[in-house]
């Protein structure tokens, strides 16, 4: 029974889907649908509160903080997909690397992530959970991973343990949510040659439903990764309207493309009044980060500078109004 992560990546439980019961028990199911997009808000670390059996979480408090799109996509576009399976599924997160992950018969692996910085891959690909999974399962995985860029391979030891460790109902802004599970999992990166030494450790506390295969809350305590923190996202709740197709992006047509320094962004005028528009780069890190907010009627044209932006490709993400999303491509001369 298994479940794991890697170094220099951001643990993101999938999807998977639970049956009709009071407890309810993760199955074997797909992956999200490619093209499907995920908004989760980003707000300050809650406690995750207790474990237990027919619990009441009340978040209802939780504020909308920042809308941090989860794109799936494949591996026709994504960066690194060279280095993984044609069939993997792949997760985009801005400022975070890409992820790729696959469906098993008894699990869901996690092949690898891809960055910038270095290229993870974990040979034999990783069990990040044992299914079906119910509460008081429990799973635990170690290996290798292996990092390689900028001319080095680094090797380290990785750990992970999971425990579903609670169920009832979660009560978030949006409403309450019953026959919710709750998965804890603590991961733990040593080095090959000396396991007592922890490079990285992380605690995160999962949240899932049967209506979506994306968790609904996720609580994590981290520390090892650059900068450590704590911190929470929650789903967007229109996830209850149109499981199917969540947060389409708007196509966004940034001009002039190529560009030397500066470009111009219109955005639709009833979905702008609070913005947040990143420039992301093929790593998916974000090398820019625009904050803007119209107050009256009028255009919602943004004008951006790119000096310094080293020349290449890249994508702007935009923000907007209840949760809004949109991207669009721009090279940078």
């Amino acid at each position: 029974m298994l479940h794991r992560t890697p170094l220099h990546v951001a643990l993101v439980f999938m999807p998977l889907a639970y049956g009709a019961s009071a407890q309810p028990t993760i199955k074997k199911d797909l992956l999200p649908a490619q093209g499907n997009v995920f908004g989760y808000h980003d707000v300050p670390y809650v406690r995750p509160g207790k474990a237990g059996n027919d619990l009441k979480w009340d978040f209802s408090g939780l504020t909308s903080g920042g809308i941090v799109p989860y794109h799936w996509g494949n591996t026709s576009v994504a960066p690194g997909a060279g280095a993984f399976p044609t069939s993997a599924s792949v997760l985009q997160i801005p400022g975070e690397p890409t992820s790729y992950y696959q469906m098993g018969d008894t699990a869901l692996f996690w092949l690898g992530t891809w960055s910038d910085s270095g290229l993870v891959r974990f040979d034999p690909p990783l069990a990040v959970m044992d299914l079906p999974c119910g509460m008081n399962t429990t799973w635990s995985d170690s290996g290798i991973a292996a990092v390689t860029g900028t001319g080095r391979i680094d090797v380290r030891m990785t750990h992970i343990d999971g425990r579903a460790d609670a169920w009832g109902t979660l009560v978030m802004p949006y409403g309450e949510i019953e026959d919710v599970l709750r998965i804890r999992t603590e991961l733990r990166v040593t080095a090959l040659d000396r396991p007592d030494r922890i490079h990285l450790h992380e605690v995160r506390y999962s949240w899932y439903c049967d209506r979506t295969p994306m968790p609904l809350l996720v609580v994590v305590e981290r520390s090892g990764w650059p900068p450590p923190r704590q911190f929470m996202r929650w789903l967007d709740g229109s996830w209850r309207d149109n499981p199917n197709r969540l947060f389409q992006p708007v196509v966004l047509h940034p001009f002039p493309d190529p560009t030397e320094d500066v470009i111009t962004l219109d955005l639709p005028a009833r979905e702008a009044d609070r913005t947040i528009v990143q420039l992301i780069d093929g790593g998916g890190q974000v090398r820019r980060q625009w904050l803007a907010e119209f107050t009256r009627e009028e255009t919602r044209r943004m004008t951006l500078d790119l000096s310094g932006v080293p020349s290449g490709l890249y994508t702007l993400t935009w923000t907007g109004t209840n949760g809004t999303i949109g991207n669009g491509r721009i090279e940078k001369r």
